[in-house]
Parts: structure tokens; sequence; C-alpha cells
């Protein structure tokens, strides 16, 4: 299968940039093609040069997000960029599920989100208690940065392009603009890392998703009109398991964890801020007795790597 990339709508040093699927390509393989990179969808070359392929595949690596967005300057959505392809991998099975039903000439798999193994860090001495990196985008953002700070937490934040929520809360910032592998370095010094498989939606981005036809049918945008969020599986989860860190994650509406990790064996739900705090407390209180949990978070990781899923893609029919 060959591999091509085109990161160029990327944000640059995130796990994209760090997959290196092209590695794992065989350019001897003249029937098989797999794309990746939002603008992968749409790289004229790419598309020229596989025109005779009989598999082209696209990994979209950030559903549901693209059907915040309306037609673009060349009067196309989300959907129609597809067009290219016959099979496309995606991270939501509730996408998936919907676009297949639409019987579009294509097919729609459900694919989980790799991590390269590369990235696993070194073992450290766990030197703080607790880790959030990533926006402030709603009210269990604060919840969480309020409840951190009474401990010996780590809060990592971008200074660039972030919304004012966010900009607001910079100075609890402990760490600002790392490098990928500085952060999970950071993660792996810490004994919690807390997650939220959610995505907020602005409300710019609602009639977007309405202009969709059958949106409501899509499990994804079930609160669109309600909590304002689409589910997503975060990337937190992985780095915190391969770093032996525990993985303190939001219960939601979707649960997509679920689909990587099993809960009370390889990670913990908390509901709200008064039982977030009732587990930090717990865990650091009882550290030896989730050493079991450390390990199988961990050993249940090496299922995502970007080996397993080239091979998983590559054997698939």
């Amino acid at each position: 299968m060959l591999i091509l990339e085109d990161l160029s709508g990327e944000i640059p040093d995130t796990n994209s940039y760090h997959w290196d699927l092209k590695s794992l390509s065989n350019v001897g393989d003249r029937n098989s093609v797999l794309m990746y990179g939002y603008n992968s969808s749409q790289n004229g070359t790419f598309h020229n040069e596989c025109s005779d392929y009989d598999r082209k595949i696209f990994f979209n690596n950030w559903a549901p997000c693209e059907f915040s967005q309306f037609v673009d300057h060349n009067n196309k959505n989300a959907i129609n960029y597809d067009e290219n392809f016959n099979q496309v991998y995606s991270i939501c099975p509730y996408s998936s599920e919907w676009l297949n039903n639409k019987n579009l000439g294509r097919e729609y798999r459900e694919i989980f989100y790799p991590f390269n193994s590369k990235i696993i860090p070194n073992r450290f001495e766990k030197e703080y208690d607790v880790i959030y990196h990533g926006g402030l985008h709603g009210q269990e953002h604060i919840d969480c940065l309020e409840t951190m700070i009474g401990y010996n937490y780590r809060y990592c934040s971008m200074t660039n392009h972030i919304n004012q929520r966010t900009a607001a809360f910079l100075p609890y910032a402990t760490n600002t603009n790392l490098e990928f592998q500085d952060k999970i370095n950071l993660v792996a010094k810490t004994k919690i890392s807390i997650c939220y498989n959610l995505v907020h939606i602005n409300p710019e981005h609602i009639p977007a998703i309405k202009s969709y036809e059958k949106w409501q049918e899509n499990e994804a945008f079930s609160e669109v009109e309600g909590w304002n969020v689409k589910p997503q599986f975060k990337t937190r989860m992985h780095e915190a398991a391969i770093s032996r860190t525990i993985n303190l994650v939001m219960k939601d509406n979707w649960n997509v964890a679920e689909r990587y990790y099993k809960p009370n064996e390889d990670f913990l739900y908390f509901e709200d801020k008064k039982d977030l705090k009732n587990k930090i407390d717990d865990v650091l209180n009882n550290w030896k007795d989730y050493e079991n949990m450390i390990e199988n978070a961990y050993n249940k990781a090496m299922n995502y790597t970007t080996e397993k899923f080239v091979e998983k893609i590559r054997n698939d029919k």
C-alpha cells in the first residue's frame, strides 16, 4: 500500500507530524493508496498520480469537525471532498454510520486514532499530581483548572491562536508552547492526566452543520442544540497511557473512550467538579492500588500504534 501525506493544513508539531506513516509505505504496491492530512483530499497531484489505483483510501482524523464548515471557494463541502476515494477511514463512528446510510458510492469505516511508538517516553519519577494540556472551551474546563490548582499541578497551554477564555486563564499555565515530545515527557512525570473527549461547537458552526441533509441522524450532532458539543476521541488518552499516567476522563453522552479503553480497568471516569476532586484524592492517596490500571492501559495502548493502524487498513478488504 502506497502512503501519501499532505500536512500543509495541519497544526504544526501535533500528532500527525509524528506518525511517519510514509515509512510504512510500500511503493511497489500499485493497487492501494492511503492519503492522510486534511489537504490530501484536495491534492490534485496525488489524485492524478494515483488515478489508476483500484483502492483509494483517505484517513480522516478530525471527524466530525469537518461538518462545521460551509462550502469552500470551490463550492465543495466535506462530503464532496470524499468523492476522490472509495474508502474513507474515520475516527468518528457516528459520522461513518450516517454517511454509509446515505449510499454515496463509497465506504466509510471507523478506525482508531494511532500514535507512533517512537514517542513513548522514558520512565520518569512522578514529580507532579495532575496535568491538563489544551484549551479552555467550556465550564467543565474551568472547573478542571480551578480544581487542579489545589494540587501540585501542571497546566499546559498555547499562547497563539487561542480563544478568550483560554487567554484569560493563561496566568495559571505552568508551561506554554511546549514542543510535542516535551509535553509527552511532562505527562510521564505526572500521576494523573485529565481528558475530555469533546469538541465545543461555536455558534457560527451550527448553521453549517444544519446545512447537511438529515444532519439530525448523525448521533455526533445530538447535542448541537443542547450542550453545544460533539464527541471526538482525544489523543491525550493514548499519551497518558503510554506515559504510565492515570487517565481521568469526564463521562459524557457518548463515552468514545470505551471504544479504546475499559473503564475501571484502564482508566477512571469522573462526572462533575466534586467527583473530579474526589477521584484525584483517591488516586493520590492510594497510588499503589492503581499500578495494575497503569499497566493495563499501557498494554492496551499498544493496540493503537501506527504499525497496527497501517496493518489493519492494508489487510482490510
